[in-house]
C-alpha cells in the first residue's frame, strides 16, 4: 500500500485529498505544517510521495521541498494557485516533479500520484532495456525508436530529448531541465531552440502533430509526456 503525506493548513483540502487518496487504497498522513512534516520524514518513517501546499505557515512549501529534495528523492507534487506560475517554476527548479493547481478535482490529483508512484517503481534508465508504450517502442541500447511498427529516424538530440521525456512519465519538464540534461549529452542550444527540436519530434512520433498523444505542451512551463501512457519495460 503506498504510503502518501499530504501538507497542506487547510483543513477542508487536506481532510478531501486524503478521503480520495484513501479512497484509492493508499496509506495517507495528513500534517498542516513544513515544520511537521519535517518531524515526520525519516528512515523510520518512509513515504512513496508527498503533496506539498506552496503557501504553508512557517516553512513554506518551496522551502521544504527544497530541504526534503536534499536528503530524499522521494516523488513531490506541488499544490499551487492557478495563476502562480513563478511558484511552479521555482518548485520545479527546487525538485519538485509535478505540480496541480487550485481548485482541481480530486479525480485529477489522484491520476497525478498514480502517475508518480508509477514512475518511482520503474528504473527505465537499465541497460538494454526498451520502453514500450501504446504505438511506441524506444530501445535504449540501440538508440532506436518504433512509431506504430515503424522504425524512425531521429537526430541524437531528438532522441536525447525523447528518452529524458519518456522515463519520467507525466512528469512536467521546464525548457531549462531539458537543457541542463542534454548538456550532459554534449547539446550546445540554448533553452528556446527545445521547442524546435519538439515540433521536429512531434513530425516523427507523433500521428497528429497538432494535437500530440505522446508529448504534451504545457503552458507557460515546457513538456510533458502523457501521464496516461502505460510504461512497460520490456528485456
Amino acid at each position: 500500500m503506498p504510503k502518501v503525506m499530504i501538507v497542506e493548513d487547510d483543513c477542508g483540502v487536506r481532510d478531501v485529498v486524503g478521503i480520495a487518496l484513501e479512497y484509492e487504497g493508499m496509506d495517507v498522513e495528513a500534517v498542516r505544517s513544513g515544520e511537521a512534516a519535517l518531524d515526520l520524514l525519516g528512515p523510520s518513517h518512509p513515504f512513496d510521495l508527498l503533496i506539498l501546499d506552496v503557501m504553508l505557515p512557517g516553512i513554506d512549501g518551496i522551502e521544504l521541498c527544497r530541504q526534503v529534495r536534499a536528503r530524499d528523492n522521494v516523488p513531490i507534487i506541488m499544490l499551487t494557485a492557478r495563476d502562480d506560475e513563478t511558484s511552479v517554476v521555482v518548485g520545479l527548479e527546487v525538485g519538485a516533479d509535478d505540480y496541480v493547481t487550485k481548485p482541481f478535482s480530486t479525480r485529477q490529483l489522484a491520476s497525478r500520484v498514480r502517475a508518480n508512484l508509477r514512475r518511482r517503481r520503474l528504473d527505465a534508465q537499465t541497460a538494454g532495456q526498451k520502453l514500450a508504450f501504446p504505438g511506441l517502442v524506444v530501445d535504449v541500447s540501440r538508440r532506436q525508436v518504433w512509431v506504430r511498427d515503424r522504425l524512425v529516424r531521429l537526430t541524437p538530440t531528438e532522441f536525447d530529448i525523447l528518452m529524458i521525456l519518456a522515463t519520467q512519465p507525466g512528469r512536467v519538464l521546464h525548457r531549462g531541465q531539458i537543457l541542463r540534461q542534454l548538456r550532459d549529452a554534449e547539446f550546445t542550444g540554448g533553452a528556446r531552440t527545445i521547442d524546435t527540436h519538439i515540433g521536429h519530434l512531434r513530425k516523427k512520433v507523433e500521428e497528429d502533430p497538432r494535437n500530440p498523444r505522446y508529448i504534451r505542451t504545457e503552458p507557460g512551463i515546457g513538456y510533458r509526456f502523457g501521464e496516461d501512457l502505460e510504461l512497460a519495460p520490456q528485456a
